[in-house]
């Protein structure tokens, strides 16, 4: 049986975004599937107090725990996902850039006495060539990048994967592969993600762990997180291993079966996944802690299973807040066009204090 809690003192403000998008930050480096908005994310970290502990432990690619670490709080971000992990990593990542460009220069110039290479059979379908021998010569060397630069090392994997296929995919979505395949310079598009996207934070006050966020008590002290914010994964079932991470994947040589069996993707299992998560967030968190959850809206046939209904249900204690609003100018609203539908979002909020 659900109790009602009492009324919180928390009462943040929601605005209708007129955009969503900011590709000129760090956050643009990959195009992490589901990644949450960090002009969302901010609108809501600067509505909280500024001292103290943030948990995001469905983190990927690191978009709130590094918003909030830019506001002064301590920030922990928990994946699963080994490129989500990566990504987020490299957020906190002082790196020299000057000396990341010359060693980059310094592998192009040795790139004309290098025996052609190849990628895995799986991804090297995605590329020119010449274009998969550069980046199989980086590869040679990713042990030996910067936590940064393998960042900006992916990211450019992807950019170049669609200038491979002429642009015709979108910055998010892959579409069908071309026969003729375009060469695209890698070493130059890395190079320009070096450049571009490097806004780095300090790690001294930042946790990224690798981990499942059904065993968080494990990894993260009982009673020391002040603040719970995340965008949990999509409840219907949205494949983290897929388009632009799955090239990734097939280069690296990772077994995605093998990951995916470590990521709540099964939406049969999915109430039950969560209903674990949440009650480990109730172990680490204070008893004046905040728990926000953005969600969002299912389709499941001609049904809409709205998103906040759907997790007021996981605890025993209902949400002090639900909020709704329309998603409005996201790369979901093509999606939203096809599918007919007119998707909404749910910020969720439980305030302990209140328990």
């Amino acid at each position: 049986m659900h109790s009602t809690p009492k009324q919180t003192t928390f009462k943040p403000q929601f605005k209708q975004l007129k955009h969503v998008n900011n590709p000129n930050s760090i956050h643009g480096i990959f195009p992490y599937r589901g990644k949450i908005s960090p002009i969302d994310a901010e609108g809501m970290i600067k509505q909280l107090p500024q001292k103290g502990v943030l948990l995001d432990p469905f983190c990927g690619s690191g978009t709130i725990i590094y918003e909030a670490r830019k506001k002064g709080l301590d920030v922990i971000g928990v994946d699963a996902n080994p490129i989500a992990i990566q990504i987020a990593k490299a957020k906190f990542a002082p790196t020299n850039l000057e000396a990341s460009l010359q060693k980059l220069k310094k592998l192009i110039k040795k790139k004309s006495n290098l025996k052609k290479l190849s990628l895995p059979k799986a991804a090297q379908k995605y590329f020119h060539e010449d274009t998969a021998s550069e980046i199989a010569i980086i590869l040679k060397h990713y042990s030996k990048l910067s936590e940064y630069e393998k960042a900006a090392f992916l990211g450019a994997i992807c950019l170049a994967a669609r200038g491979c296929n002429h642009y015709n995919w979108t910055s998010t979505q892959i579409g069908k592969i071309s026969d003729e395949k375009r060469y695209i310079n890698f070493l130059e598009k890395f190079s320009n993600k070096i450049k571009k996207h490097y806004y780095p934070l300090d790690n001294n006050h930042a946790s990224i762990i690798f981990s499942d966020a059904r065993k968080l008590s494990s990894r993260i002290p009982k009673g020391s997180v002040d603040f719970v914010y995340t965008s949990p994964p999509y409840f219907d079932a949205l494949d983290y291993t897929s388009y632009y991470t799955r090239i990734v994947h097939h280069i690296f040589g990772n077994r995605i079966d093998q990951i995916k069996e470590n990521l709540i993707q099964n939406f049969s299992l999915y109430e039950d996944d969560m209903r674990v998560c949440f009650n480990e967030l109730v172990k680490v968190t204070t008893n004046n802690a905040i728990i926000i959850f953005v969600v969002g809206d299912k389709k499941k046939g001609k049904e809409i299973i709205n998103g906040g209904d759907f997790f007021s249900k996981i605890y025993k204690v209902k949400p002090n807040i639900i909020k709704e609003r329309e998603y409005t100018k996201t790369a979901s609203k093509v999606w939203d066009k096809i599918n007919k539908t007119n998707r909404k979002e749910q910020i969720i909020i439980w305030d302990k204090s209140t328990w």
